[in-house]
């Protein structure tokens, strides 16, 4: 906990900087020192993208932008001040119950953060991807090695900028960061905005933390969508006759965009506001350069500018086959619609799929049903206005877009929390709720996260073998945290495969898995899967791993 908390505090120190230097270049106005903040997380998320196109993310990249945001802030040292005075002055001015809620939630933060990562994607590709950047940067054609890696998301990117893998292999923790923040933002601003007996939405985050909380021991790309989505629409929602708070709202989205491209629907909020000509310019100026990082990103790591679509394939030799992408279209357009443990056949009636979908077992069958609830309820519970109204639409488009062609309940949680928060507010106003009563449910329900560390089983709650572990608590994870891997035994072994050596875990716990493999890391069993599926490959360009892979035709076998 120590080492998480010090890390926190080196990226405190250097993300405000980076956010002032933002909002002066963009000429914004942020009323709430956590936005300036988030503004330097987004520049920083940027910097290292287009760094990692020429270098790799170690030392000197780190210490590169490390010295840049202590420029800035030096140059900025007045306003640095002010922002940490106003920061601190709306900590102070929340009532104690609050106070309790932000130290809960901080400490449980901490303790999670130091412990054994729970997520099985991150056994899968999260430490891979990161691994390759702090090594080698982008490489060319690295899907062709684990389709996955050609997600390559900017989280990703953040936290192999951040993670000083040339000091420890113990840092993977940038989701907490991010997690703090929010909660500071929604329990501040809800406050803020709240009247007597009438509560407003975005207070009600802490009753929901336990939601983003189990994501916060791996660098997960679905933590900053389950965050960032409420404050993007209360951004929206609020926006004053200035327009900054669109912007604001705008840039984060389009963040957001580039870490997961499944919330891309939900910019169905801002088409009304780009008709000003002044919006537009700031798209252009501010959105733009982050759309044209993800196009390059995608077209250097699979060979497709639009990936995971295949559309506009570049003649480039690492690009990814058209099969192998198609291929995993079908596994991950299937993969919720899945019948005791396997994918549905081909061909299979869109009636019949939806009918798996909800009839699914465990969590991913609860959250499938109350994100149906909370759609259905919604338009009950919002104000009378236009933007709540097309806010719910955009809400409701997004979770049609994900439900038809990936509908694992982590890419449409965001729009379940943040639906879920509408509701619980409209309801608790619409009985007038005694004040107490409020304060016991957030300081309850932000209690929650504590269940967490409990040993009981998960086996109720999800079939995935791999989700049925939990991290105990050790007196080790208060001053240090465990490593990066639930695996950190795991053997593996040297294979070699045309021109291609690699390193395959000697125990196939996962298709696809590579935990803290050496680079390159692929399991064999999965290389052998994709050669008799596809009849393909992965071989070295050159005789030089980072000049990257490409897929060779072989014989099916």
């Amino acid at each position: 906990m120590i080492v998480i908390a010090a890390y926190w505090l080196f990226l405190f120190i250097i993300t405000l900087p980076l956010g002032i230097i933002t909002v002066n270049v963009l000429k914004l106005k942020t009323q709430n020192t956590v936005i300036t903040w988030l503004l330097g997380v987004v520049l920083l998320t940027c910097g290292f993208t287009l760094t990692a196109f020429f270098f790799p993310l170690g030392a000197p990249s780190l210490l590169t932008w490390s010295l840049l945001s202590l420029s800035c802030g030096i140059y900025y040292k007045a306003q640095v001040k002010q922002q940490l005075l106003a920061f601190y002055t709306s900590l102070m001015q929340l009532p104690l119950y609050l106070k309790i809620v932000i130290a809960i939630v901080s400490i449980g933060a901490l303790l999670k953060s130091a412990q054994y990562p729970f997520i099985i994607d991150n056994e899968g590709y999260y430490i891979q991807t990161i691994k390759w950047l702090n090594q080698y940067g982008f490489v060319k054609g690295i899907a062709n090695l684990h389709i996955f890696f050609a997600q390559n998301s900017a989280w990703h990117v953040l936290q192999a900028g951040t993670n000083f893998s040339f000091l420890t292999g113990r840092i993977n923790d940038i989701n907490g960061f991010v997690f703090i923040l929010c909660m500071a933002y929604c329990i501040t601003e809800g406050h803020a905005l709240s009247q007597p007996g009438k509560q407003y939405w975005l207070s009600f985050m802490p009753l929901c933390t336990i939601f983003p909380f189990l994501f916060l021991d791996v660098p997960s790309p679905d933590l900053p969508l389950l965050l960032l989505t409420p404050i993007v629409l209360h951004l929206y929602i609020k926006d004053n006759n200035s327009n900054s708070n669109f912007k604001v709202a705008l840039l984060l989205f389009t963040f957001l965009v580039f870490i997961k491209l499944t919330i891309a629907p939900l910019g169905l909020i801002f088409i009304t506001g780009l008709l000003k000509k002044e919006n537009i310019k700031f798209a252009l100026a501010a959105a733009m350069p982050i759309m044209v990082l993800w196009v390059f990103k995608n077209i250097l790591s699979s060979g497709y500018p639009l990936y995971p679509f295949g559309f506009f394939k570049t003649n480039s030799d690492w690009a990814i086959p058209k099969e192998l992408l198609d291929l995993m279209a079908y596994i991950n357009s299937g993969y919720g619609y899945k019948r005791n443990g396997s994918l549905l056949p081909e061909g299979t009636a869109i009636t019949t799929k939806l009918l798996y979908w909800i009839k699914q077992d465990g969590l991913a069958g609860i959250v499938n049903k109350v994100t149906l609830a909370v759609l259905f309820i919604m338009p009950f519970c919002i104000i009378n206005d236009k933007k709540y109204r097309l806010a719910y639409v955009a809400l409701l488009v997004n979770f049609l877009a994900v439900l038809f062609t990936s509908p694992q309940f982590r890419y449409f949680l965001h729009l379940t929390l943040t639906g879920s928060l509408f509701v619980i507010a409209a309801l608790y106003n619409y009985i007038k709720v005694n004040a107490g009563v409020y304060k016991i449910i957030v300081v309850a329900g932000s209690s929650m996260i504590f269940v967490t560390f409990f040993s009981f089983g998960l086996s109720a709650l999800t079939t995935n073998k791999h989700h049925h572990e939990q991290s105990k608590i050790t007196f080790q994870q208060l001053y240090l945290p465990e490593t990066i891997t639930k695996y950190p035994n795991m053997q593996f072994e040297k294979v070699r495969s045309g021109n291609l050596e690699y390193y395959s875990p000697r125990h196939n716990f996962l298709l696809f898995g590579t935990a803290n493999g050496p680079l390159p890391c692929v399991n064999r069993v999965q290389i052998e899967f994709m050669q008799k599926r596809l009849g393909i490959t992965p071989q070295l360009r050159t005789k030089d791993i980072k000049d990257g892979f490409y897929s060779a035709k072989t014989p099916k076998k």
